[in-house]
């Protein structure tokens, strides 16, 4: 299939489990009343690029999350987007350095960098990357069904990577 071995596939299993895992995460805290603050322009132009990009223009939601990082560099929101985008297009060099840059930036309120960070090493074949970063990630989320979806993903890197090492003796 795709030309994938057993251990590749099993890995981007695990990746596929752990982000839908992220996506069906809740990401506002339960039985708090949360302020709605108005929307400042860059958020709302992010926002606007990210819709361009889900839509009919993607390559025009591309260029204006581009345009945005040209004005402001250290836009986090930007760098996470454009990372997300490149996971989704295949161009994992790429999520890498965003991935890093959002996390150099903003590792506090962008924690699934690290999820996103281990899950484009190990799409790379970097499992030690992808288990460090996986590491770091679970320590900093709380919810058990992450957790274990992680857990599984964490495993399925360590046999990947003891099946390799079995494989070069």
């Amino acid at each position: 299939m795709w030309g994938l071995k057993k251990p590749q596939l099993l890995v981007l299993l695990g990746a596929v489990v752990v982000t839908v895992l992220l996506v069906l995460a809740p990401r506002k805290p339960t039985g708090k009343e949360v302020a709605v603050k108005p929307m400042d322009p860059m958020e709302a132009r992010t926002a606007e690029a990210v819709a361009l990009v889900n839509g009919d223009n993607p390559m025009q939601g591309i260029m204006l999350l581009r345009g945005i990082l040209e004005e402001d560099p250290d836009n986090v929101d930007a760098h996470w987007q454009l990372g997300l985008f490149s996971v989704q297009s295949g161009q994992y060099d790429k999520a890498l350095e965003r991935f890093r840059k959002v996390i150099e930036l903003d590792p506090e309120n962008f924690p699934d960098a690290w999820f996103y960070l281990g899950r484009t090493y190990a799409t790379l074949d970097s499992n030690d990357q992808a288990i460090a970063s996986l590491l770091k990630y679970k320590t900093l989320t709380q919810d058990t069904a992450i957790l274990h979806g992680v857990d599984r993903f964490l495993l399925e890197l360590n046999n990947t990577k003891q099946e390799s090492t079995h494989a070069v003796r």
